[in-house]
Order: C-alpha cells, then structure tokens, then sequence
C-alpha cells in the first residue's frame, strides 16, 4: 500500500497520519521564504539543522517503510522513490550504485519554494539521504547535492551518498 492510501485526514483533530506518524501541508514558498528572512549568513547554518533535523525525524518516516515490508535495500529505495512525490518532495529517482547510492530530483520543492541562490538549498533532501543511506549501506555515510538547480537554473538537483 502506497503513502496516500495510508495517509488518514481526521476532521475532528485538524491532523494527517500515517499510522503514528503526522504529517502537515505547507506551502514551499512559506517554509523556504522564512530563510529571506533571516541575514544571508545565517542561511546556512539554519539550512545544515534542517537536514539534521529531517536525518532524526526523516530516518522514523524511513524506518517505518522498512518495518512495513521494505526490508531490503532494493526495497526501501524503491519505496523512497516512490513516496517523494506522494509528500510533493518532486520527482526522485533513486538508484543504487555500487559506490552507493545517487539521486536525480525534478521539480524540488525546495528550490521552488526559496528561488534562485547561490548556494544550494535543498538540505532536506540530503538529511533524508542521510537517514536512507545509513540504512542500506549499513554504516555511517556522506549525502551531499553535487548539483541544485537553484543555482544552475536546470531543471534536476543531483545528489550522491557515499560511505563516509
């Protein structure tokens, strides 16, 4: 069973579950915007807790699918990829490699939602790679984004994830 065919909406509680886990809609440009409004080197830092806070909270989500049946790695990459887009997160396609694992993404919320920089901004995705990765590879690792359309103006983020 797919995430949108376990996702429950309770009227009564105003909430989104996935069994024990909430989940909230909000507008990328809402979320991403917040980060205009703090000093330009501020940016980062607050960029680097988001991934570490989605590597925490992301790795339950990730964890969950794997409880739920994605046991192996080829399974838990392929329910990965096939959640993004049920959580808007844009089109992911997720392979394994024998260095690791690599990621294409269309349409990144992230980027949609913060515009054109000179960085990347798409720190959520890597915190998820984080979490992903350790649990197929079994080991610590490194996720990083080799390429943010948000700096390039293209149309696909890449990422790579390598044992640290």
């Amino acid at each position: 069973m797919g995430f949108r065919e376990r996702l429950e909406f309770d009227a009564a509680q105003g909430e989104y579950r996935d069994g024990a886990i909430r989940y909230m809609m909000i507008r990328p440009d809402a979320l991403m915007g917040m980060l205009h409004e703090l000093p330009p080197e501020l940016r980062p830092e607050v960029l680097a807790a988001f991934a570490r806070s989605i590597i925490r909270h992301g790795g339950k989500s990730a964890q969950s699918y794997r409880e739920a049946g994605a046991v192996d790695a080829p399974a838990l990459v392929a329910t990965i990829a096939q959640t993004a887009p049920q959580l808007g997160w844009g089109i992911w396609d997720l392979r394994l490699t024998e260095a690791g694992m690599d990621l294409s993404v269309a349409n990144s919320p992230f980027v949609a939602g913060y515009g054109p920089s000179p960085g990347p901004v798409c720190h959520p995705i890597i915190g998820m790679l984080t979490a992903v990765g350790r649990m197929v590879l079994g080991r610590e690792v490194t996720a990083v984004e080799t390429a943010c359309a948000a700096m390039t103006g293209e149309t696909l983020c890449h990422f790579e994830v390598r044992p640290a």
